[in-house]
């Protein structure tokens, strides 16, 4: 009896040890919903950034203000040469400015060239609002110094912000050899009796209007950085190299391409300036 009793619980230890372990294995399930897919698609507002509206405006009451001045000046109410010296001096505050807020020496140093242009061509308005000898020495100097002037200012604007490539390159090594090439043959092609200091100040004239206009528009690096700028600016000396075709408009047409050249200066010039004001405020944060 004894042994049976002793027998039997290490027998059911041996059962229940020899059972295997049950494993509970629970799982989650994940639904996804998915939102139903509508035709609505949104559609941001685009906003027009301020100074190109103040641009555009600036642009219009320009082209209108220069219109009645030409009227005011036919009917004798506005002296046609005050009337393009209040744009001169409009266009030497903004190259002063562009001076106060220059980021780099190029464009500091093209600021000052256009001051210098700003007060040459002042003093040649002033001159020619008097009785004066068209072939007058003086007029032939101060023509030389504000188309070199525009020459110079051009060039270091167009420094900045462009990228220089291999055209461009090409261009600034040519363009002197060129220029003092024409200045030569201009000057020996003109009988000996006809040579003077004037033929040469006339040839620089030339040579320097026509690099003022290469220098922008003859440069695609130009377009592709600063396109506003490149046709405002080309516009000047482009409208100067027409306006002396002889022949080509009268007088009226020719003040009134006078102020409009003098206008896409400025606004050039304004233009160059928002970008500098915006590089600093943009670097300033």
């Amino acid at each position: 009896m004894a042994e049976s009793i002793e027998a039997e619980p290490t027998e059911t230890i041996e059962k229940v040890g020899a059972e295997p372990a049950k494993i509970v294995q629970v799982t989650t399930e994940v639904t996804t919903v998915q939102e139903p897919v509508t035709d609505h698609v949104e559609v941001g507002v685009i906003w027009t950034p301020g100074f190109i509206v103040v641009f555009a405006l600036m642009l219009i009451i320009g082209l209108s203000a220069d219109s009645l001045l030409v009227q005011a000046r036919d009917n004798g109410y506005l002296p046609g040469n005050g009337i393009l010296t209040v744009h001169v001096i409009l266009i030497f505050v903004t190259w002063v400015a562009i001076i106060a807020w220059a980021r780099s020496a190029w464009t500091r140093l093209g600021g000052i060239f256009g001051c210098i242009w700003a007060i040459f061509l002042t003093l040649n308005l002033v001159i020619t609002a008097y009785p004066v000898n068209p072939n007058a020495p003086i007029l032939a100097h101060l023509n030389a110094a504000y188309s070199s002037a525009l020459l110079g200012c051009y060039i270091c604007l167009s420094m900045e912000r462009v990228p220089l490539r291999r055209w461009d390159a090409w261009f600034f090594s040519i363009a002197p050899f060129v220029a003092v090439c024409f200045v030569l043959a201009l000057f020996l092609l003109t009988p000996a009796a006809d040579r003077s200091f004037s033929t040469i100040e006339d040839a620089i004239v030339g040579i320097a209007n026509i690099l003022s206009f290469l220098v922008w528009w003859a440069r695609p690096s130009c377009w592709e950085t600063e396109p506003g700028v490149t046709f405002l600016f080309g516009v000047a000396p482009l409208t100067i190299l027409l306006l002396s075709i002889p022949g080509l408009a009268n007088g009226d047409t020719n003040f009134f391409f006078s102020e409009l050249l003098l206008l896409s200066i400025l606004l050039g010039a304004i233009r160059f300036l928002q970008g500098e004001l915006r590089w600093k405020a943009l670097h300033a944060c």
